[in-house]
């Protein structure tokens, strides 16, 4: 690990105990992604933390599942963590978490998922349908994403994730041998290593995605995307948001075309298009926003808190008070944790728009002299 001019080593240990590691995933559910294997997902729900089923053949005894998630699919996804010098991360788990998939559907309902999720958020002080539409912004009817959930969960449409700190050979090979037998449902196994310096106050987590075969990938996420590009987005936001909001969105690509190193990007939602516009400047690339179909401009402090100089808390700080401090824009101090949305509304009348781009601008400045410093 970098540390100024000098480097400190970083040696890998186990973890301590199990339910560090359970810890971990629950608070970072993006270590779920893992090093690319979450095909285009950045953002999981936690509905639950040991989830119990009852055991039918033996009346007194429940069965607990460790983790249970939710994508923006609405796919249930179950996940199981041991550490590797368990011994039943072989064996054991394996019939554990396929006697869950087998049976989850006859002893939980959509309902008694909603009804955990909403107890989650109320020890969080949040509300259950903001905090879904927060985590997955192309969700606008929450009523019918739970629907799609109970449907998924009923028809076995789900995800078995097995995590640890270092997968066994045997356990890679079931995980490859289920994920290509399974059909809709995805198997998947996430090693997930530490590594720590000599006085413990350093830590790096490394999650990598083992276990899926490239014939199996490619069975489970056949493209189903929309090619979106300028068009096609401003045709599907004036239908679906008015002309107001689509001109919100051509006067930001014609912001964007007014910079010559700036690289857009469109995303291929099938139900929500997407356009970013990203500076790369040897290490400090920046994407500040994202523009979505549902009529939200999203503010990426979730991603560029990894992005100098908005690796720097302070930095995003700066960013945040500088949009908050506009007239229509409202971004809370924990807003430099998420992806807050401005909504385009708020963008159609005064001189809000310009001023947004403006503190845009000011952000793509902070990356170019970020970028020259590193060079220098």
């Amino acid at each position: 690990m970098r540390h100024g001019d000098s480097f400190i080593p970083l040696r890998e240990e186990p973890y301590e105990t199990e339910p560090v590691l359970q810890n971990l995933i629950a608070e970072h559910p993006e270590i779920l992604v893992g090093d690319g294997g979450g095909e285009g997902r950045d953002a999981w729900l936690l509905v639950k933390q040991e989830a119990s089923l009852a055991d039918e053949e033996e009346p007194g005894r429940r069965m607990t599942l460790d983790h249970l998630y939710l994508d923006q699919d609405a796919v249930p996804t179950f996940v199981e963590v041991k550490r590797s010098s368990d011994t039943r991360i072989r064996r054991e788990v394996v019939g554990q978490m396929l006697d869950y998939a087998a049976n989850a559907a006859s002893y939980w309902n959509v309902d008694a998922l909603r009804a955990w999720f909403a107890a989650r958020c109320e020890q969080r002080a949040a509300d259950p349908d903001e905090a879904l539409r927060e985590a997955f912004p192309g969700v606008q009817d929450t009523d019918a994403y739970w629907e799609t959930v109970g449907t998924n969960l009923a028809a076995g449409k789900l995800r078995l994730v097995f995590v640890a700190d270092a997968i066994p050979p045997r356990l890679r090979r079931i995980v490859e041998f289920l994920n290509g037998q399974m059909g809709e449902t995805e198997v998947l196994a996430i090693e997930v290593k530490q590594y720590v310096d000599e006085a413990h106050t350093q830590q790096t987590i490394v999650p990598r995605v083992v276990g899926q075969t490239e014939a199996a990938r490619q069975a489970k996420h056949k493209p189903e995307g929309r090619a979106w590009d300028r068009d096609s987005l401003l045709a599907e936001l004036e239908m679906r948001r008015g002309p107001g909001e689509a001109a919100v969105a051509r006067r930001i690509f014609e912001w964007v075309d007014s910079h010559d190193d700036l690289r857009p990007y469109y995303g291929s939602g099938k139900k929500d298009g997407s356009f970013q516009a990203g500076l790369y400047k040897g290490n400090a690339y920046l994407f500040p926003f994202a523009l979505y179909t549902y009529g939200g401009l999203e503010v990426q402090f979730q991603f560029i808190k990894r992005r100098p100089p908005f690796d720097v808390p302070e930095r995003r700080e700066q960013l945040r008070q500088r949009l908050d401090a506009i007239p229509n824009v409202d971004l809370p101090p924990d807003a430099v944790e998420r992806r807050p949305r401005i909504p385009l509304a708020a963008l159609v009348q005064d001189d809000t728009l310009n001023q947004v781009l403006a503190v845009f601008d000011w952000a793509f400045e902070q990356s170019r002299a970020a970028a020259a410093t590193a060079g220098s």
